[in-house]
């Protein structure tokens, strides 16, 4: 009898450490496979803008400047790229958004190789 409760026991912990290596396993692929991974404020979404607009944006900032997801949103195939400067961050910098519903934007234009700035504007803030 002490036999058969010993293998139940080993059995209901056998089964116990494979149901908790695949919660395991199934809870790391899902973490590694998030697309977006990415910190909320990160400077790689500045280094990413295409040339001519990367540097409009660094020049704003004495410090280097971060960005939140929906900095910058693409329009007509890349022809237009427009920022949202309630998803940026500058340190000292506090004329950006001029209360919480009105921050500057920015639309730029592809323009031979490159870009310039078609418009600036206060506007509401751009939320995804």
């Amino acid at each position: 009898m002490k036999t058969n409760e010993g293998l139940l026991i080993l059995g209901i912990l056998a089964t116990s450490y494979l149901l908790l290596f695949d919660c395991a396993q199934s809870t790391a692929l899902a973490l590694a496979s998030s697309p977006n991974r990415e910190a909320p404020f990160d400077p790689a979404r500045i280094d990413r803008l295409p040339p001519d607009i990367r540097r409009a944006a660094l020049r704003m900032c004495r410090k280097r400047p971060t960005a939140a997801e929906h900095f910058a949103t693409y329009l007509e195939n890349s022809r237009i790229v427009r920022l949202h400067f309630e998803h940026f961050y500058c340190e000292g910098k506090s004329r950006l958004c001029r209360s919480a519903a009105n921050c500057l934007h920015q639309e730029f234009v592809a323009s031979g190789s490159g870009y310039r700035l078609l418009r600036s504007y206060y506007g509401r803030p751009h939320h995804d």
